[in-house]
């Protein structure tokens, strides 16, 4: 029987950055990630949540139009905490009010790193 460690898992991945999101989705695919949707908005990402099953969002927390809109677009149909935020900047009050909103991890670029997979895997159980 496979265990949930073993089974890849489906994620949507929001970022308005394109090879961003491509160097993000090799890594991720790398380990035991089907990349099954992508979105750059709010939008996009709520109308992916309503059309493909996905375990885990990954969203930019650098996203030009911000992160909160999508979070807030997603939270409800994914369902809290199986959302993460990864930034090059979050102080406290932001991954507070990231927590509040229904992000499971609020994570830093720079610091993510080799631990972005299983933390990622965390949120999808």
């Amino acid at each position: 029987m496979e265990t949930r460690a073993e089974t890849r898992l489906r994620l949507l991945l929001v970022s308005d950055h394109r090879a961003a999101a491509d160097a993000l989705a090799e890594y991720l695919g790398r380990h035991g990630f089907d990349i099954v949707a992508r979105a750059a908005t709010a939008a996009e990402a709520a109308a992916a949540v309503r059309s493909t099953s996905i375990d885990v969002a990954l969203i930019d927390g650098d996203l030009a139009a911000g992160w909160r809109s999508v979070v807030q677009a997603v939270a409800e149909p994914l369902g809290r905490n199986h959302i993460a935020v990864l930034s090059s900047y979050l102080g406290q009050q932001e991954r507070t009010d990231a927590r509040r909103s229904g992000v499971g991890a609020a994570l830093l670029k720079r610091v993510a790193g080799a631990n972005l997979a299983g933390q990622l895997r965390a949120l999808a159980v």
